[in-house]
């Protein structure tokens, strides 16, 4: 679960719907393009940290930063292994937008309050990255996957952007050569990388068509429960027979002869007709929005705060290994 509103943004917000924040290097480095944009999708991948790093791990009032340590060890890691011209970390600030809420009321409905030691680790990550003078942002009333696509649709034709994300819905954003998903597998360690040929050699339909097959399919995790007898493999031969869901819904109520897959099976076309609603509905729900605004805030690294921060936290090792990967040549810290 992920929290539901943010504090308000730091002194100097800036609203923009893009493209994003800072004037990047152009320096190529690695294998990165000049103009490589990090999006950390942060409220699920600090939500996968809490789970994966022990609770053991607390500060020096015995309070859990599990979370917090584990993030900052992924940045870390990541801005190590990529090398990106800017980092921004994208939050949600509603993770139930009352848009979606009202298109289909069952909407990640089944999901409990967070934790109470991953809601406070919410606020310590923000502070520790504020020290740090990351970029962060996020989309009033939306969800972080909203703000990320607005960012992505916003990029300069000299950026690329990549997604690190655990969440699918994300694949949608994909578009060679200018956005690419970083798709966590084990942590950060272990990313498969999506392009538009691999979203179409793992799931069998192009990136632009990938929310209609996750409609079709259904996903559990947000409580959609896609169209009654339909699995990745019927919802790939459907995406591909069809140019949207209108036209499967149309071919699927039309008195007239359909055209396969629905030819061949009256019962996926009576299941098609009788969610039709469903269908309709999930137009509102599962694509990400790419014309919200984005508030985006940031300032200078003071490390004098980040020591603070790191000895009053407990977060000394992981607040060092950031630094080394920000400032390779430095390893005095």
């Amino acid at each position: 679960m992920v929290r539901s509103v943010s504090s308000p943004p730091a002194p100097g917000t800036r609203t923009r719907t893009g493209p994003i924040g800072r004037e990047v290097s152009g320096v190529i480095r690695g294998e990165n393009p000049a103009g490589t944009v990090l999006l950390l999708d942060a409220s699920s991948l600090l939500y996968r940290a809490f789970f994966a790093v022990p609770q053991s791990v607390t500060d020096r009032e015995g309070r859990p930063v599990n979370a917090a340590h584990g993030y900052l060890d992924m940045t870390a890691r990541l801005i190590g292994s990529r090398h990106p011209d800017e980092t921004v970390h994208v939050h949600d600030h509603d993770w139930r937008p009352a848009q979606r809420v009202s298109a289909y009321s069952g909407y990640k409905s089944h999901r409990t309050e967070e934790p109470e030691a991953l809601a406070r680790q919410f606020e310590l990550l923000w502070e520790v990255l504020e020290a740090f003078g990351f970029l962060q942002a996020e989309a009033p009333d939306w969800e972080a996957e909203d703000a990320i696509g607005a960012l992505c649709a916003g990029l300069r034709e000299s950026e690329r952007a990549e997604i690190v994300t655990g969440d699918r819905d994300l694949i949608q954003l994909v578009r060679d050569p200018h956005v690419r998903v970083l798709f966590t597998v084990t942590g950060v360690s272990e990313l498969r990388i999506l392009d538009e040929a691999e979203v179409q050699a793992r799931y069998g339909v192009p990136a632009s068509r990938y929310a209609d097959f996750a409609i079709l399919r259904g996903d559990p995790s947000d409580g959609l429960p896609g169209v009654r007898g339909v699995g990745e493999k019927t919802a790939r031969a459907l995406v591909q027979a069809y140019p949207d869901l209108q036209a499967l819904v149309a071919d699927a109520t039309a008195q007239r002869r359909t055209g396969p897959p629905l030819q061949r099976s009256p019962a996926l076309r009576a299941a098609i007709r009788d969610a039709a609603d469903y269908l309709t509905a999930m137009r509102e729900v599962v694509p990400i929005r790419l014309d919200v605004e984005v508030r985006t805030w940031g300032g200078t690294r003071c490390d004098a705060r980040l020591d603070e921060l790191a000895e009053h936290h407990g977060l000394q090792s992981p607040v060092r290994r950031l630094r080394q990967a920000l400032d390779p040549g430095d390893r005095g810290r």
